[in-house]
């Protein structure tokens, strides 16, 4: 649950909260019931919250009357992703990495300390990645975390190493010497390597999306392991460069001249 701190309306939070733990239910759904039984508030006021959210369109309820998300947040999160700059810097960039590699695209921003999906290009293979926009990964053990994570230094560095690390499969670099010199080997580079480290049999290639000394996204390619091989990798390496750094112009252009808000009194 988010944490509730001065300037935050409770009720906005508890509510945000109830839309989570319908999304962690996932593809079952879950009822009201046990929805109610997972929050430590009234019953009474947790079915207020969803009779709001399901009036809203951001909760409704299937067949079965359990609770998912709504289409109203589809509806938001296009609005979002259409005006999003880094989205629209990176969209023919990405289109032609794509069609140059055959291979899945991703572009990711940071949130939270890690990093979403926030657009993905589909491998035309028929065996593809299980991976989503709007999906989250760890600094550490993603090609796109780790390019963001390499161009980190003092404070900020030291706040992400300060997470816990979980090993997400016998590949995953926790210890921090380790860490710290795949960082410097990346810094050497240019690109990252997720070398099965997230997920087993899944191989990718990142690069940072730099914009004025801090990143400000991270693209990858990824594949199956056998497609993606090291050698595959190391011809990659040039393409993911010239392709970060195309993104990193285009999007310093786009906030150069976009236009001064204005605030009315």
């Amino acid at each position: 649950m988010i944490a509730e701190g001065p300037g935050t309306s409770t009720s906005v939070v508890r509510a945000f909260d109830v839309l989570e733990r319908i999304a962690l239910a996932g593809e079952d759904g879950i009822t009201l019931g046990q929805l109610a039984a997972t929050i430590p508030t009234a019953k009474s006021t947790t079915h207020r919250y969803v009779a709001t959210l399901l009036a809203l369109g951001v909760v409704r309820r299937d067949d079965f009357a359990r609770l998912r998300l709504g289409y109203k947040l589809v509806e938001l999160a296009g609005v979002l992703l259409d005006g999003d700059d880094v989205r629209s810097a990176a969209a023919p960039i990405l289109n032609d990495l794509a069609g140059r590699t055959g291979e899945t695209v991703h572009l990711g921003v940071i949130a939270d300390q890690e990093i979403v999906y926030i657009a993905k290009i589909e491998s035309p293979h028929s065996v593809r990645l299980v991976s989503r926009i709007g999906a989250r990964v760890p600094f550490y053990c993603s090609a796109m975390g780790k390019a963001v994570l390499a161009h980190f230094d003092g404070q900020q560095l030291q706040d992400a190493l300060a997470i816990p690390r979980s090993a997400r499969t016998d590949h995953t670099i926790v210890e921090q010497g380790a860490l710290l010199a795949e960082l410097q080997r990346i810094r050497t580079v240019g690109v990252s390597l997720d070398d099965e480290e997230n997920e087993i049999g899944v191989r990718c290639i990142g690069a940072a999306v730099v914009v004025g000394g801090e990143p400000a996204a991270a693209i990858s390619v990824s594949a199956p392991e056998v497609r993606m091989s090291h050698e595959r990798c190391a011809e990659l390496t040039p393409h993911m460069i010239a392709a970060a750094g195309e993104i990193a112009r285009r999007l310093g252009r786009a906030r150069m001249h976009a236009p001064a808000s204005t605030h009315t009194r």
